[in-house]
């Protein structure tokens, strides 16, 4: 998955990005991975996407195997993953529920699961700011949705974040 428009170069410096941005995106571009598989096949395909990931070596992709050699990076994608598996349907039946005109099945790949991640961050990693969740969401979904991403997250995460976390 390379980065789109302002998105990130594989060589550029990740000054004043935390470990944790970097690891949701990790854990943004497991989950499309993951997706092209079925549900029996996902913990095989995870452990694939962990041993050889995905546009290493492409000049405009994300640094995705310096982020698995990072503990905190990959230990952090890792719980995130873990959350959203443990919560099954209820996420994607959480984001229905607050989506006036989008059902999950509906959106894009990547704002779908931009908006599982913040669900399953705002549901079970209480030591996460609200306001932190929100904006990492539409920064990811800036840098790797369409045109039209970074709003429509924006709008659904706040809503989602009400929800969750009134």
């Amino acid at each position: 998955m390379a980065a789109k428009g302002k998105g990130r170069a594989r060589g550029r410096q990740d000054r004043g990005r935390s470990q944790r941005s970097d690891a949701r995106e990790l854990a943004l571009m497991a989950l499309c991975h993951l997706e092209s598989y079925d549900a029996d096949e996902r913990d095989e395909a995870l452990e694939i996407f962990w041993s050889n990931p995905p546009g290493v070596g492409h000049e405009r992709a994300p640094a995705i195997d310096q982020w698995i050699a990072k503990d905190d990076v990959r230990r952090f994608a890792e719980r995130l993953l873990k959350a959203l598996g443990e919560a099954g349907a209820t996420t994607d039946e959480t984001i229905d529920a607050t989506s006036r005109r989008w059902r999950v099945a509906r959106m894009g790949m990547i704002d779908r699961n931009i908006l599982r991640l913040a669900t399953a961050e705002l549901s079970a990693i209480a030591e996460t700011p609200r306001a932190v969740i929100l904006a990492e969401a539409v920064r990811l979904a800036a840098c790797y949705g369409g045109e039209r991403s970074a709003p429509f997250v924006n709008g659904l995460t706040e809503s989602l974040a009400k929800r969750l976390r009134p």
